[in-house]
């Protein structure tokens, strides 16, 4: 009996162990952590270009592989295609894959996954050549017009079968061959919806259509009312909170408004079409999870300037606006993560983290920038610009300068010797972000009992201390071709005690004022050093003081300040700031 019960102990222990291991996301005071083999776990990473990870050689050739590493990545985001790995129905072919977890696994990576399948940009060009070819079993979009889109239709009943029993197959592979989870994440499709129309007229969408609304989404509305996405909770309460009815009875009939592009025109449209490929991802990402229990998530296409009512943008694709409509259709899928192309950075980020949801960045703009103010202000699981990789792997070559790349490569080396400084700080008002832009060029937050304004260094100005004129003006000529390449001013601060500031910033400056008005005199500060980070310790650089006591950042770098508030109300000279 007692060896029955030392087996039952040990076998609960391995599988503790292993359920530990997984990587999960942790919920701890309101903030979302991700975890591996449970210790926190911040993604420094990169998305290839859509066809790179098709082959070995090609990644080989372009030196990639070294290329993450001397960036100090710790994660790729790479694609696994439909069409490459089951050419036949049933006939499943992992080649594409395995080369991908093999090479980051030998070179310490983690991979985030996407499942390139039945959609990509709204178009369905990476589903199997068996589906392409037979329409009347995997069903397309058609659009007011009666004409067929290249998009395959959420109502295809098939079309989910396949794609679910494709994806089912792929987390097996993964379960079974990833033994120390180098795989980490999926993405499960790629910014869904539907383009050049407002929604699916097919005969079976249009049969939903003027259906009841389904029960799940109502019995969630019902148990998340008052907390809803302000523009879903406006126009259902307009119905009088209805319980029953057609789509058009419970959240009006739309109209299209495209004054103002983060308004809702066909918004009912977009609630229909988002429950629905909600419904349909979300049964695959469900069944996906059944079989290897890792992290899912979905990315989107935004709405922006330019692209006016659904169709213009991906209409039912998981945007802020719809999020309520996607966690009550489906549950299994963990966030939605914000491609993020257009200007209006911190819009979309104060979008998307609404109800919650945790923020990634799977794609955007090589902007060191953003990726520090999402990290400082939003907690950020990870941010990613896409299409790292150039032609024939080179900086400069596609889609990074060789300045982005020196940028990045700093930035990510900075935040990765951090260690867990970074995530001890998650969810606390002692760390935040600032991020600079013409509308906002001095943003400026409290920490403890001081203001801290910051700025960018753009704007320099050569100082004139008696050098002659052709002096000055060579001087200020050299300033302001480092301001034209200084396009980018963010940084994240973190207090590690009442008066001692961490700040990891690009071309950015930073300077301290009283919180508290009634204060007279100045904050100065005590201890100035330029440096950087190590195995989660501080390394200090160049203690500063003189001509450089300034709190200034050009390009990227860090500096630990220590201040003080001093009785000092005016300055005794022009070399104090």
């Amino acid at each position: 009996m007692k060896k029955l019960r030392y087996l039952f102990l040990l076998a609960s222990a391995l599988f503790s162990l292993a359920a530990q291991a997984q990587p999960a996301l942790v919920k701890k005071n309101g903030t979302t952590h991700f975890e591996i083999d449970g210790k926190p776990f911040v993604m420094f990473t990169g998305e290839l270009h859509n066809s790179t990870s098709t082959s070995e050689s090609y990644m080989e050739e372009i030196g990639v592989w070294k290329q993450m590493k001397d960036a100090h990545f710790n994660t790729v985001i790479a694609s696994c295609n439909w069409d490459m790995i089951e050419r036949e129905p049933g006939k499943y072919d992992f080649t594409s894959v395995d080369h991908v977890i093999r090479n980051a696994r030998a070179h310490g990576l983690k991979v985030v996954m996407i499942w390139f399948a039945s959609w990509k940009n709204s178009t369905s060009t990476y589903a199997p050549g068996y589906v392409k070819r037979n329409p009347k079993k995997y069903p397309l979009v058609k659009n007011e017009a009666g004409q067929t889109l290249n998009i395959l239709s959420t109502f295809g009943q098939e079309t989910k079968n396949a794609d679910k029993a494709a994806y089912v197959a792929l987390m097996r592979h993964i379960r079974e061959t990833d033994k120390d989870n180098t795989v980490i994440m999926m993405q499960v499709e790629n910014e869904m919806g539907i383009l050049s129309s407002k929604r699916d007229f097919s005969a079976a969408a249009e049969k939903a259509w003027k259906s009841q609304v389904p029960e799940d989404l109502m019995n969630y509305l019902k148990a998340h009312r008052g907390k809803l996405f302000p523009e879903l909770e406006k126009v259902w309460a307009a119905s009088g909170y209805k319980m029953k009815g057609t789509w058009e009875e419970v959240f009006g009939k739309s109209h299209q408004n495209t004054a103002d592009w983060k308004e809702y025109p066909y918004y009912t449209e977009e609630i229909f079409q988002a429950y629905h490929y909600a419904k349909y991802v979300g049964e695959i990402t469900a069944a996906g999870k059944a079989v290897h229990n890792i992290p899912m998530y979905v990315n989107n296409w935004l709405k922006q300037p330019g692209m006016g009512a659904p169709g213009g943008f991906p209409c039912g694709s998981p945007q802020p606006e719809v999020i309520d409509v996607w966690r009550a259709a489906a549950p299994a899928v963990d966030f939605i993560a914000p491609d993020i192309y257009i200007d209006e950075y911190e819009w979309v980020l104060s979008q998307f983290a609404l109800s919650e949801n945790p923020i990634f960045i799977p794609e955007c703009r090589n902007d060191v920038a953003k990726a520090l103010y999402a990290y400082g202000e939003y907690d950020a699981l990870g941010f990613a610009p896409f299409g790292f990789d150039g032609p024939m792997g080179q900086p400069g070559a596609g889609g990074m300068t060789e300045a982005e790349y020196a940028n990045l490569q700093k930035c990510y080396g900075l935040l990765s010797g951090m260690g867990t400084m970074l995530t001890d700080h998650y969810g606390s008002d002692t760390m935040r972000g600032f991020y600079v832009t013409a509308e906002n060029p001095n943003p400026s937050i409290e920490m403890g009992d001081y203001v801290l304004k910051f700025s960018s260094t753009q704007r320099m100005q050569a100082f004139d201390y008696g050098q002659g004129a052709e002096q000055l003006a060579a001087e200020q000529a050299a300033l302001d071709a480092q301001n034209r390449n200084n396009r980018q001013s963010a940084g994240l601060v973190i207090q590690t005690a009442p008066d001692e500031f961490y700040l990891v910033a690009i071309n950015g400056m930073l300077r301290f004022a009283p919180k508290d008005k009634k204060t007279k005199g100045r904050v100065l500060v005590e201890t100035l050093e330029e440096g950087t980070f190590k195995d989660g310790k501080w390394v200090p650089g160049r203690n500063l003081n003189g001509d450089e006591y300034h709190a200034n950042i050009n390009g990227v770098g860090a500096l630990r300040i220590v201040v003080y508030q001093s009785a000092v109300e005016a300055f005794a000279s022009q070399w104090e700031d």
